[in-house]
């Protein structure tokens, strides 16, 4: 397979474009694992219902046993539960960072250390979340995983 990559200065949205005569075994595996990140997400907002892609999700929290999703430009509530949605998501970049929240590794911009070892996470958004310390190591291994670093 060959993979041609081509950057676009005024691109509003990355796209993948797939050309084939068969779709062969290296082929599927890459679609398969492609599979996951396409996936969507129902809920609602200011009551209509809505899909959201999973990949544009930057964050994920339970506020008063109502979970809601985070993009860019909108908050939707979601039936799922936190724990729900960790365990289905979490091999797409799903991690959680304090007992209420859940943040998505690829919408964050940068970690920066505070006070009594929690982490700030500024997020893509300009928005920022606070990482408690009880979860810091799993997130550190899970992010070194999806990076594609070996554990220590």
């Amino acid at each position: 397979m060959k993979l041609i990559k081509t950057k676009e200065e005024n691109l509003k949205e990355n796209y993948l474009e797939l050309h084939y005569n068969t779709i062969d075994e290296e082929t599927a595996a890459v679609l398969e694992r492609l599979k996951d990140n396409l996936r969507y997400m129902e809920g609602s907002c200011d009551g209509r219902k809505v899909t959201v892609a999973l990949a544009d999700i930057y964050y994920i929290e339970t506020v008063d046993r109502r979970t809601y999703a985070y993009t860019k430009d909108m908050c939707v509530e979601i039936r799922e539960a936190l724990r729900d949605v960790l365990e289905e998501y979490e091999n797409i970049g799903f991690v959680r960072i304090s007992k209420s929240a859940i943040v998505n590794i690829y919408k964050i911009r940068k970690l920066q250390g505070d006070i009594n070892m929690r982490v700030i996470i500024f997020l893509k958004n300009d928005e920022k979340l606070i990482m408690n310390r009880s979860y810091k190591n799993e997130f550190y291994e899970r992010l070194n995983k999806f990076q594609g670093r070996k554990e220590k």
